[in-house]
């Protein structure tokens, strides 16, 4: 399982980190063509389409390095004041058992969206737009397994599964 995470971990890394520079890249092109060019050179008419629709891939992927990393915001405060381990342990339970059927209902829906919209073109380039909404069941997938992960291992599974520790001050 260790190899399996790692690979996931790294493949899921390697999507962000591409598709983030790709879309900076572009963005910066975009800019530089439509403020500092003369009038005859237009940015790409497709530039925009596909920078928008890459942020669906970076937040998609990024909702599971924010689970991994338990980075995602959650309110405490009622939690704080229950003193039994045990029934905290019932509620976070139920808490991501909850989350990952809304998941997985994400996914099913996801999938079908996608699959409905695999014969309609962007706009200014003949790109399925299936492509882009394919990041919403993929990342919830993503999503699912690092939930799976926390309720087998625990917590701190990434820690457990990658032989990282985290250093004092870290959440």
């Amino acid at each position: 399982m260790k190899q399996i995470y790692k690979l996931f971990n790294q493949l899921r890394s390697i999507l962000l980190i591409s598709i983030s520079s790709m879309t900076i890249l572009l963005c910066l092109v975009q800019i530089i063509l439509r403020y500092f060019t003369f009038l005859s050179v237009r940015p790409f008419a497709w530039g925009d389409e596909i920078i928008r629709l890459s942020s669906i891939w970076i937040i998609y992927l990024g909702i599971s390095l924010g689970i991994k990393e338990n980075a995602h915001f959650f309110v405490d405060y009622f939690l704080n004041r229950i003193k039994s381990k045990r029934v905290l342990f019932i509620i976070q339970l139920i808490t991501d058992l909850i989350v990952i059927g809304i998941f997985m209902i994400i996914t099913i829906q996801g999938f079908k969206y996608a699959l409905t919209n695999i014969n309609s073109m962007l706009q200014n380039i003949n790109i399925s737009m299936a492509i882009f909404y394919l990041s919403i069941p993929i990342g919830s997938c993503f999503c699912i397994f690092e939930y799976i992960l926390k309720l087998i291992y625990g917590s701190n599974y990434s820690e457990i599964l990658l032989g990282t520790t985290k250093k004092e001050g870290d959440k």
